[in-house]
C-alpha cells in the first residue's frame, strides 16, 4: 500500500455547492506542491445535497473518499473518524464551507517536523516524503485567519474565545477556532477528540509536549449555504474551556511547550535545550549588571555635595553671627540651596525649555517664559525672542511646541487636583509626571522592540541578547530621567515599526493597524526632524502593502500629527514653521551690536537667537547664543566631527559597542539567499538601513553652530531614537554569533561596554561621555 505525504480531513454538515469547489482546489494545490495525498470527507447527518456531491467526488478521483455518519454525532466525532482512517505522517483539517484557503497547506507543511515514516513503507512515495527533511520544525500548526471576514457577531466572540483560551490555559494563539490545521499523525494518535474538543486541540496538544506555532491564513467569504455557528456556541464552549484548563494547568505539563513564530519553528537551532538557554540568560544578565556598576563605579563624583552644603551654611551663618544678624539655620539653607542652585529638580536648561512652556500654558495661559525665568532654578539657555501679537518682545522656549502641549495635560489635571504648581512643589510634581513622560515612552519603546524581536530572531540567545540590549545597553534609559523629545521619539518609533512588520510580513490588513502606523510614525517625525525619513519610508512600505488603506487610514493619520505640529508652531510664534528655523547666519557678540542707549531690549527679527531682554526683575537677558562656550561653539573641522561623532568621545559605535552589529545583522535581515526569510523583511531591513543613512549623514553635514554632538551631553543623543530599529536589525547578527561560545563572547562584551556608557552618568545625562572625560584626564584632550 502506498502511503502518501498528507491526509486530509473535511467534516461537513449541509454543505452543498462548497465541496464540489473544495475538492478541485485541494486536488490542483497540493498536485502542483508535489504531495501524494487522500482525503476523507465526513457527512455529520446532512439533509441536503451533501452526499451526493461527495460520492461524485469520490466516483471522479480515488483519492477522496466518503465517510457518512447517520445522524449528526458532532463536529469532534466526524474529525475522529476522519483521523483513524489516516495512513500519512502529516494530517491537516479544513472546514468544508470554502471559507478555508487549501493555497496555505503547502507552507503549514513546510513548518512542521520530519515526519516518522512507518517503518513497513518502503514505497517511493515513503521515500520521497522522508527526503524532504522539515527541520526541527512544530508537531502542529494553527491558522490564524486574517483580516476575518465573517459578520460582528461572530468576530466578536472568538476574539473573547480567543483571550480567556490564552488566559485560562497559558497557550495565546489569535484564532483558536480556525478550522484549519496542519500537524503530525502523533497528534491525532494521542489525543483523544471528545465532545466540542475539536476548537482545544493546540491546547490538548500543547499540554502533551507538542510544538505549537501559527501562521497567518487567507480568509475567504462563505460563497453557498449559511454559518452553522453563532452567539451560542461562545456560551456553550465555556464549560468545556474551564475543564480543559483545569485539565491543563493540573497536569503542569504546559510550562514545558512554547508558542512559536513561524521563523523560529522552522529554524534548526529551536530545538535548543532549556537548560543551556537558562545558562544563556544567566550570561547576559550578569553581563548587564556588572557593566551597569562599572559604569556607575566610573561616574561616582569625588566632591562631597552633602558636606559643601553644611559648609556654606555654617560659614553663611557665622558671618550673619559676626554682623549681629540673626538667620535661622533652615532659612540659610534654602536660601543657599535656591541661590547656589543645589536643589535643581530638572538638570539641564535643556529639559527646563520644555517645563517652562509646560508651566506657562498651564500657569498663565500662555507659549510665553519671560515671567518664568526669573524664578531661581529656572533659568534656560533655549530660549529665543520674539514680539508677541501685541508687538511686546517676549522670551520662548526654542524646543518645539507640540510635545509640550501634549505633556501640559497631565500637569494641567494634577494641579487642577492638588492645587501645586511645579514652582512649590518641584519635586513631588516633577518626578510624578516623568513617570509618565520618561518611563512610560521608555516601557513602551522596550514592549515594541522586544515584539520585533521576538518576530524577527531565530535563536532563543539572540532574542533576549537584543531584549537586554533595548531594555538596558542604549542611552534612551540615561535620557528617560530628563523631559526631551528622545525618548518619546524613540516609542513612536518602535510601535511603527512594530506596525509596520505585522502589515508588511505577517499580512495584517486592519484599519485600524493602518492608522496607528501613520500616526506614530507621524510622531516620530514630530518629535525627531529627521526621523521624517523615517516616516515616508513607513508610508511606503504600507502603501505597497495595501493602497487603499494607506492613502485612507496611514497617510491622514500622519497628516493629522503633521497639521498638530504646524498648528502649535502658529498658535505659540506666529509661524508654521518651528523656532529654529528663525537662526540665519552667525550671530554676533554683544559687544559688537548696535543699540540705542534708551533700549533695554533688542531682537533681530530674521534671528530669533539673537536678543537681549529686560526681564520682570530688571535683569537683562543676553542670548547666550551670542557667545556660546565649550562644545557650543561646535566642531571646526568637518571630519574631525565625523569622527567623533561615529567612533570618538562622543562615537554612536564606541559608546555603544553593541551596534557594531547592526550592519551585519541588515545584511542578513535583507539576504535574499537566507533560507527561511519572510515576505517583506528585506524591503524593512532596506528601510532601516536607508533612513539610518540619511540621519547620519543630515547631521554631519550641519554648519559649524551645529556641530556640537548635542551639547553638554553623555552621547550623540540625536540618533537615540534609531535604538528600536538598530536592536531590531541586531538580533540577526547575535542569532548567527549564538552558534559558538566564542560568539557569544564577543557580543557580551559588546553588550557589556554599551551597558558601561549608559551607566556612567548615573543620574544626569546631561554630563560628558566617560570617554571624553578621560581623553581629558589623560591629557589627550583639551577641555572644550
Amino acid at each position: 500500500m502506498n502511503v502518501p505525504d498528507v491526509s486530509l480531513v473535511v467534516p461537513v454538515r449541509n454543505e452543498a455547492g462548497n465541496i464540489g469547489p473544495l475538492v478541485a482546489e485541494i486536488r490542483r494545490t497540493l498536485d502542483t506542491a508535489g504531495h501524494s495525498w487522500e482525503l476523507f470527507v465526513v457527512d455529520d447527518g446532512s439533509t441536503d445535497d451533501s452526499w451526493q456531491e461527495i460520492s461524485q467526488a469520490a466516483h471522479d478521483d480515488a483519492r477522496v473518499q466518503g465517510i457518512r455518519q447517520p445522524k449528526g454525532l458532532g463536529k469532534s466525532a466526524a474529525l475522529t473518524v476522519g483521523f483513524q482512517r489516516c495512513l500519512a505522517p502529516w494530517i491537516v483539517m479544513l472546514d468544508g464551507d470554502g471559507q478555508d484557503d487549501p493555497a496555505e497547506i503547502p507552507k503549514m507543511l513546510a513548518m512542521l517536523a520530519t515526519p516518522e515514516i512507518p517503518d513497513t513503507s518502503t514505497n517511493e512515495h515513503a521515500t520521497a516524503a522522508s527526503s524532504r527533511g522539515r527541520g526541527a520544525g512544530v508537531d502542529l500548526v494553527n491558522g490564524w485567519k486574517t483580516p476575518r471576514l465573517d459578520p460582528w457577531h461572530k468576530t466578536l466572540p472568538s476574539r473573547v474565545f480567543n483571550v480567556l483560551v490564552g488566559w485560562l490555559t497559558g497557550l495565546r494563539l489569535h484564532d483558536h477556532n480556525c478550522g484549519l490545521k496542519a500537524f503530525s499523525s502523533r497528534v491525532a494518535r494521542e489525543i483523544l477528540l471528545a465532545d466540542d474538543m475539536h476548537r482545544f486541540l493546540p491546547v490538548l496538544a500543547a499540554a502533551k509536549g507538542f510544538r505549537v506555532a501559527e501562521m497567518p491564513v487567507h480568509h475567504r467569504p462563505r460563497t453557498h449555504g449559511h454559518s452553522k455557528y453563532g452567539m451560542a456556541r461562545f456560551f456553550t464552549s465555556l464549560p468545556d474551556l474551564v475543564r480543559v484548563a483545569i485539565h491543563v494547568r493540573g497536569r503542569g505539563q504546559h510550562s514545558a511547550t512554547e508558542t512559536v513564530f513561524p521563523e523560529a519553528a522552522r529554524h534548526p537551532r529551536a530545538g535548543r535545550s532549556r537548560a543551556h538557554l537558562r545558562w544563556g540568560v544567566y550570561g547576559i544578565v550578569a553581563t548587564v549588571a556588572i557593566g551597569s556598576l562599572l559604569g556607575r563605579i566610573g561616574g561616582v563624583n569625588s566632591v562631597d555635595k552633602i558636606a559643601l552644603e553644611n559648609r556654606l551654611v555654617s560659614d553663611r551663618i557665622a558671618r550673619n553671627a559676626s554682623s549681629d544678624a540673626t538667620e535661622d539655620a533652615a532659612a540659610v539653607r534654602t536660601s543657599i540651596q535656591r541661590e547656589k542652585r543645589l536643589l535643581r529638580p530638572f538638570l539641564s536648561g535643556n529639559d527646563r525649555s520644555r517645563w517652562l512652556t509646560i508651566r506657562a500654558l498651564v500657569e498663565h495661559g500662555t507659549f510665553a517664559i519671560d515671567t518664568l525665568v526669573v524664578e531661581p532654578g529656572w533659568d534656560t539657555l533655549d530660549a529665543v525672542a520674539h514680539h508677541d501679537s501685541s508687538g511686546r518682545l517676549r522670551l520662548y522656549s526654542s524646543k518645539p511646541p507640540l510635545l509640550s502641549v501634549l505633556c501640559a495635560g497631565p500637569y494641567w489635571l494634577l494641579h487642577s487636583i492638588t492645587g501645586w504648581t511645579l514652582l512649590d512643589h518641584p519635586f513631588e510634581m516633577g518626578r510624578l509626571l516623568m513617570v509618565l513622560y520618561g518611563l512610560v515612552p521608555l516601557a513602551l519603546t522596550i514592549l515594541f522592540t522586544c515584539r520585533l524581536i521576538d518576530a524577527i530572531g531565530t535563536t532563543d540567545w539572540g532574542r533576549i541578547w537584543a531584549a537586554s540590549l533595548i531594555a538596558c545597553g542604549t542611552m534612551l534609559s540615561t535620557f528617560a530621567v530628563v523631559l526631551t523629545n528622545h525618548v518619546p521619539a524613540a516609542a513612536c518609533t518602535a510601535a511603527s515599526a512594530w506596525l509596520l512588520y505585522r502589515i508588511r510580513c505577517d499580512g495584517l490588513r486592519s484599519w485600524w493597524a493602518f492608522g496607528l502606523a501613520g500616526l506614530c510614525a507621524g510622531l516620530a517625525a514630530a518629535a525627531e526632524l529627521p526621523a521624517l525619513a523615517w516616516c515616508v519610508a513607513v508610508l511606503a512600505l504600507l502603501a505597497a502593502s495595501d493602497l487603499r488603506r494607506t492613502l485612507l487610514a496611514s497617510f491622514p493619520a500622519a497628516m493629522l500629527v503633521a497639521a498638530l505640529a504646524l498648528g502649535t508652531n502658529w498658535l505659540a510664534h506666529g509661524s508654521l514653521f518651528p523656532p529654529y528655523a528663525h537662526r540665519t547666519g552667525v550671530i554676533a557678540p554683544a559687544s559688537n551690536l548696535a543699540i540705542a542707549p534708551t533700549e533695554t531690549s533688542s531682537t533681530h527679527s530674521a534671528n530669533w537667537y539673537d536678543y537681549s531682554l529686560t526681564l520682570s526683575n530688571g535683569r537683562v537677558l543676553t542670548s547666550y547664543w551670542r557667545n556660546p562656550k565649550g562644545i557650543d561653539r561646535g566642531e571646526p573641522s568637518q571630519l574631525t566631527y565625523a569622527w567623533h561623532a561615529l567612533i570618538g568621545h562622543h562615537g554612536i559605535v564606541s559608546l555603544t559597542p553593541a551596534w557594531l552589529l547592526v550592519i551585519p545583522g541588515l545584511w542578513r535581515l535583507g539576504s535574499v539567499r537566507r533560507r527561511h526569510a519572510r515576505t517583506g523583511e528585506r524591503e524593512i531591513a532596506m528601510a532601516i538601513g536607508g533612513v539610518s543613512a540619511v540621519v547620519i549623514l543630515f547631521y554631519l553635514s550641519r554648519q559649524q553652530l551645529d556641530r556640537n554632538y548635542g551639547g553638554m551631553t553623555s552621547g550623540f543623543r540625536w540618533v537615540f531614537w534609531l535604538a528600536p530599529l538598530w536592536a531590531t536589525a541586531a538580533v540577526k547578527a547575535a542569532d548567527g554569533l549564538s552558534v559558538s561560545r566564542v560568539g557569544r563572547g564577543v557580543a557580551m562584551v559588546l553588550l557589556g561596554l554599551s551597558v558601561v556608557s549608559v551607566a556612567y552618568p548615573t543620574w544626569n545625562p546631561w554630563t560628558q561621555p566617560w570617554i571624553e572625560q578621560w581623553l581629558i584626564h589623560a591629557g589627550w584632550l583639551a577641555t572644550p
